[in-house]
């Protein structure tokens, strides 16, 4: 009863605005009534048959009527005192324990909606920066009566990019918005080793213009059930991780096996590594740790697409030494 009296405490403090907060009262008053109708007709049910009882006992038993009287009232006070205690500890304790569960009940629902309201926080800020670098760019233009041919042109490049960035934000928010509400692509057999080497032909220009040495090795034939577009997908934005987080003359590594019953995709790179502290938190949304670049939206994503194939991803990282992204998706 001591710890049901501290959440009380606590949870008395918390904002009478709070949606969630009144809904788990209303629940709790909900359970409490329903109790509390049933232990006191039952209570009354016992009360009068106790009663009943009693007035039908034999007058022989007792030396008179009025001796009759008094054990009877006696005995229906006593029972009365002893039913009222009980009916209040077992609506007590019913509240607390009502309260608690209400609370469990509420709790995946308020999380879900705290999430929301994060993910609509973190888009809008995400849409905003590129958003105001354009409306800068573009007012500054226009404030330049003498704008020349070239800083006209620097400027809708600059525009250009931001309009890509935002392009790339919204795609990766409508991807997880269909993922939130169990819109999967049709899956089909598909060469996860024709996928990443896919994958590793785009990506490579970029890795040799940062110097660093993208190294694949072509894999035999392993059919997987799944999406072709999500898996380049999930394989590309791992990548352009590894290239962004890599400095020059650093290296990554991609190998594609099979293991047991699974086919296993490694792509470990010699980058500046992650932070012990940020990797129980890597594939949440919106999740950067200190990295200033990125939507940090890339391995959420990751995380979305195995799931989705049945797989498994994790993430092993020495900081400053590198990092390893392990993959397991189940074979065809």
């Amino acid at each position: 009863m001591d710890r049901l009296w501290k959440q009380f405490e606590g949870l008395g403090t918390a904002s009478k605005h709070n949606v969630f907060f009144k809904a788990r009262l209303k629940l709790t008053a909900l359970y409490v009534v329903i109790v509390a109708v049933i232990v006191i007709g039952f209570s009354l049910f016992l009360y009068q048959s106790i009663g009943h009882n009693l007035n039908d006992a034999s007058d022989d038993d007792f030396s008179g009527l009025e001796s009759r009287h008094h054990f009877v009232q006696n005995t229906l006070d006593s029972v009365q005192n002893d039913l009222m205690l009980a009916d209040l500890f077992i609506i007590l304790t019913t509240a607390g324990l009502s309260f608690v569960l209400a609370g469990k009940t509420l709790k995946p629902i308020q999380l879900s909606v705290e999430a929301q309201k994060a993910f609509a926080s973190n888009a809008s800020h995400e849409l905003r920066t590129p958003l105001a670098v354009m409306r800068n760019d573009i007012e500054v233009l226009l404030r330049n009566q003498s704008a020349t041919k070239e800083v006209t042109h620097k400027t809708m490049t600059s525009n250009l990019e931001e309009i890509s960035r935002m392009s790339g934000i919204v795609e990766d928010l409508l991807f997880l918005a269909r993922s939130d509400n169990k819109v999967i692509p049709k899956h089909e057999n598909v060469d996860i080793g024709l996928i990443t080497k896919k994958v590793v032909d785009r990506m490579k220009p970029i890795a040799l213009s940062k110097s660093i040495d993208l190294n694949y090795i072509p894999s035999a034939t392993y059919l997987i059930n799944g999406s072709q577009s999500a898996l380049e997908r999930a394989v590309l934005n791992i990548l352009q991780n590894s290239i962004e987080h890599t400095p020059a003359n650093g290296s990554i590594n991609l190998d594609v096996k099979k293991d047991g019953t699974t086919v296993m995709i490694c792509i470990k790179d010699t980058g500046h590594g992650i932070k012990n502290s940020d990797l129980p938190h890597i594939f949440k949304r919106f999740y950067k740790g200190n990295s200033d670049t990125g939507t940090g939206l890339g391995l959420s994503i990751v995380k979305e697409i195995i799931d989705q194939h049945n797989g498994k991803v994790s993430i092993e990282s020495i900081e400053g030494k590198g990092t390893s992204v392990i993959i397991h998706l189940p074979i065809a």
